[in-house]
């Protein structure tokens, strides 16, 4: 048994055996890859690059695609409807109003003045969300 005031005993790097000591920054020989020619190099360099493109731009579009149909679908219905609704008021403001001669561009005026209400709203609610 050594006396209390001696120092510890430490066994100097040169005398452990090689297996003990850690590799530095992974530049052991076993995870070492294989060294490669440039020209395949090359061909892995496209394969990760088509691969990354295909997996970041084609995959999510290929999601979106059922819900942009459905948006395309809603807008082309809302479109036919609003056009309905701008003959309906085009032709009663031309019934009930029965303008002749000279005032009877007015129900053509009022139901571009509707449209323009319309868009202008879409426009705003647009813009209120950013």
């Amino acid at each position: 048994m050594a006396p209390p005031d001696s120092p510890p005993t430490v066994t100097p790097t040169a005398t452990r055996p090689a297996s003990t000591i850690p590799p530095v920054n992974g530049s052991s020989k076993a995870s070492r890859p294989k060294d490669k020619s440039l020209p395949e190099l090359g061909r892995e360099l496209v394969d990760l690059t088509v691969t990354y493109a295909k997996q970041e731009t084609i995959e999510p579009l290929k999601a979106l695609g059922p819900r942009v149909g459905l948006g395309v679908l809603g807008s082309a219905l809302a479109s036919v409807g609003l056009v309905f609704v701008l003959v309906g008021v085009l032709r009663l403001v031309q019934v009930e109003a029965r303008l002749r001669g000279l005032w009877s561009f007015l129900p053509y005026l009022v139901a571009v003045a509707v449209a323009g209400g319309v868009a202008g709203l879409a426009l705003k609610q647009i813009s209120s969300k950013r």
